[in-house]
């Protein structure tokens, strides 16, 4: 009886019984004194730490629990970490499978900041999706009901106002952006965050950057000197600031600032760097500099056949493909581009599969071959009636 009042957490066991239960299964006393709550709070802690190499299923199993002892403020927090990685991966499924159950928890919550936290997560998502409109009316919701909650010095209310800023600048609404960042300077006054303070500044002189101002490199200074020693961080800031550059015409420097980022980005941890490398590799194939891009790709492949991250690699040899198809070098863009199909094949959606069996159709017929052409759109013409 005592044991299953324990188990339900309705009493707090005692030593002499957690005693028994050492000796009997060689377990820690100190782990048997932490209670369901406890537990699950250090977990998160753990999880926390551990971005971006967390076991989803711990997570999962933990959730469970959280919902089962009604401890819905945990389970919004556990949330927060599936919504930061499903997002991060491109986990669409498991997203849509999430929402309802962050939203169910949310709803049993009293806790005004857990409702607000939940819509800033909508309105990433929303973004991520390209339905900017949308996730600029999330998040200004969220900006106004922290106000009326006199919550303008709360970690929450910078987030919202940053983001809101952000998603302006991503929307191309640069005269909102500008607009909205007069807050983001009031923020400048009193908080003490270096690292936010650092990003603040950062996105004030890509505004400046998009209207020409200047102040940019006053901001940019003021940005830099704040990451101190979070390279990853600064170099993220570099690249940040070269595609404002390349999107204004400021193409020398901006290469530069590429340069920069990928060379200096920290090697210690090895899939963050691989995602990071390829974004930068993405944005230079864009603007045309293919003969550059080459060593960092092969760094990429080098990290993703070893750390088998199936996704980058196939990205890395779509890359390829895409450089020496430019370069009118078609036996090996032919080469890299199997390569990147396989890989994708492992993994891609039926859309993704579908616009890669369009992509090599197209460069058949560029080729002048005829029956393969016919073959890959043939391929996707099935997939496209498989979607109905």
């Amino acid at each position: 009886s005592k044991m299953s009042c324990i188990e339900n957490n309705k009493v707090d066991p005692e030593d002499w019984i957690l005693e028994i239960i050492v000796d009997k299964l060689g377990l820690d006393m100190e782990y048997l004194k932490h209670g369901v709550r406890e537990q699950i709070e250090a977990n998160i802690e753990k999880f926390n730490s551990m971005t971006p190499l967390i076991s989803l299923e711990d997570v999962l199993y933990n959730v469970d629990y959280a919902e089962k002892y009604h401890y819905y403020d945990l389970s919004c927090k556990l949330f927060q970490i599936l919504f930061e990685y499903y997002l991060n991966h491109g986990m669409s499924a498991e997203l849509s499978t999430t929402i309802p159950r962050y939203y169910n928890s949310c709803q049993k919550s009293k806790d005004e900041i857990i409702h607000i936290n939940y819509y800033m997560y909508i309105a990433k998502y929303l973004y991520t999706n390209g339905e900017c409109s949308q996730a600029g009316s999330y998040i200004s919701t969220v900006r106004k009901k922290l106000i009326e909650l006199d919550k303008k010095d709360s970690v929450e209310y910078i987030k919202a106002t940053y983001n809101q800023v952000v998603i302006y600048i991503m929307c191309n609404n640069i005269i909102k952006a500008k607009k909205v960042s007069e807050d983001l300077k009031e923020i400048l006054s009193f908080n003490k965050n270096e690292y936010v303070n650092a990003e603040i500044y950062k996105v004030l002189a890509i505004i400046e950057i998009y209207l020409g101002g200047d102040e940019v490199k006053y901001y940019e200074e003021q940005a830099l000197k704040r990451y101190d020693n979070l390279l990853d961080k600064k170099a993220r800031a570099y690249y940040d600031l070269a595609k404002a550059m390349f999107e204004n015409g400021i193409k020398d420097e901006a290469l530069d600032y590429v340069e920069r980022a990928l060379s200096e980005y920290p090697r210690s941890d090895k899939e963050q760097l691989c995602e990071f490398l390829i974004d930068g590799v993405k944005s230079l194939i864009e603007y045309g500099y293919y003969d550059l891009v080459l060593n960092y790709i092969e760094e990429v492949l080098d990290l993703s056949i070893e750390l088998e991250l199936v996704p980058i690699m196939e990205k890395a040899y779509y890359y390829k493909a895409m450089i020496f198809e430019r370069k009118k070098n078609y036996i090996m863009a032919e080469t890299y581009m199997m390569l990147s199909l396989d890989a994708l094949m492992k993994y891609g959606t039926k859309s993704e599969i579908y616009k890669r069996y369009m992509k090599i159709g197209t460069m058949y017929h560029d080729m002048g071959n005829v029956n393969d052409s016919i073959k890959y759109f043939s391929l996707a013409f099935k997939m496209d009636k498989s979607f109905y």
